[in-house]
């Protein structure tokens, strides 16, 4: 199945988060396969960036637990 030519317009939040979800996308290969959770949770990770929020993710989240460790 071919992949699904999305253009977006405007400058909204919500549009600038889902041209910010393409880019993600694309980065990832066309071989990468994105099931309707992923993208429903990266896409609500683009909004909160666009909206000035900051997002963690898994790779910190094993840093900061391997830190806790040590001390």
């Amino acid at each position: 199945m071919p992949d699904p030519d999305i253009r977006v317009s405007g400058d909204s939040e919500p549009a600038v988060a889902l041209a910010l979800l393409q880019l993600i996308m694309r980065s990832e290969g066309e071989t990468a396969r994105f099931d309707r959770d992923w993208i429903l949770s990266t896409y609500a990770d683009c909004l909160a960036v666009v909206g000035g929020a900051e997002v963690e993710y898994g790779d910190e989240d094993e840093d900061d637990e391997a830190e806790e460790r040590k001390e």
